[in-house]
């Protein structure tokens, strides 16, 4: 009897711990972000995305930037993305699942970390996907503690490098950075290349008739099979129904997908997309004021 009773205490303390909040891979992605900040470049004076600056930039960037609200406004030196209502396919044979998927990327140094929370057989699934100073990862764990995959190597450090410029749709302070170099392809379309720490990688963002981006395509990311292994497969992302904030025009939905030899894997869509611009170390951690409470709000409900 005794033993049964130390058995359910057992149980109900695992079943606690299972659902409290964070957990060891939460930490460890918030340690690489705080690392990320310290390398950040400070200024007496916020800059500005000036017309000057943008007059390097190829014609279609040049308009879309303009459009959108960008051109006189600071130029972000990060931003922490909260992808809501996200479905996300874990194979092409998969159904798709819920998740919580947020990311916090830099623009000094193209660092990104993005971070998967969802259930698999009841219990709690967390993905860190990442680069940083120009090396990927991908590391998955269940049940807080037990790893399933973790991919590192040239492959990632191309792939999710490429993903940092992708992103820059919704950064577009990374369009102005020395580390891209731009290439005219046609009257739609324009090829960018992004270097960093011996690692290069290139895509190309296909514009509206209206300037509006809505399409990045690019053949150097790597398709991780679960950790068992990577190939080189099309990659594209579509960026639809652009939304209007106070000062900025984005896209309210994104769509990622393979294109692989029986079709095309749409493997993540999220159409609730929330984007803070230049947040501090500190609002990571600090309790929420009136001046930075829906910042950190969104940060805590991710950690939760």
């Amino acid at each position: 009897m005794l033993f049964l009773w130390g058995l359910a205490i057992v149980l109900v303390l695992v079943i606690i711990y299972l659902l409290i909040p964070g957990g060891p891979a939460w930490r460890n992605y918030l340690t690489d972000v705080e690392d990320s900040f310290q390398h950040e470049q400070s200024s007496a004076k916020p800059q500005l995305i000036t017309e000057e600056a943008v007059a390097q930039l190829p014609q279609l960037l040049r308009k879309y930037l303009k459009k959108n609200g960008y051109v006189n406004q600071p130029m972000m030196r990060n931003m922490y993305v909260q992808f809501e209502n996200t479905k996300f396919r874990m194979a092409a044979d998969k159904d798709p699942i819920r998740i919580d998927f947020c990311q916090v990327n830099f623009v000094d140094r193209p660092d990104r970390y993005a971070f998967l929370k969802a259930r698999m057989y009841g219990l709690p699934v967390h993905v860190r996907d990442s680069v940083k100073d120009g090396r990927g990862a991908m590391i998955g764990m269940i049940a807080k503690h037990f790893r399933l995959f973790n991919s590192t190597g040239p492959e990632m450090d191309q792939g999710q490098l490429i993903t940092a410029l992708a992103d820059a749709v919704f950064m577009p302070s990374l369009f102005l950075q020395e580390y891209i170099e731009w290439k005219t392809i046609d009257s739609r379309r324009i090829e960018g290349t992004i270097t960093w720490n011996g690692v290069s990688a290139k895509g190309q963002f296909t514009f509206d008739d209206s300037g509006d981006i809505i399409r990045f395509d690019t053949n150097d990311r790597y398709m991780d099979e679960n950790g068992k292994g990577t190939s080189l497969v099309p990659w594209f992302v579509l960026y639809e129904n652009y939304e209007s904030d106070d000062y900025y025009r984005r896209p309210g939905c994104v769509s990622v997908n393979w294109r692989l030899p029986q079709g095309i894997d749409n493997y993540f869509v999220s159409d609730r997309i929330k984007v803070q611009y230049s947040i501090t170390s500190s609002e990571l951690n600090k309790r929420p004021s009136s001046k930075n409470s829906d910042k950190i709000k969104m940060i805590r409900k991710f950690g939760q």
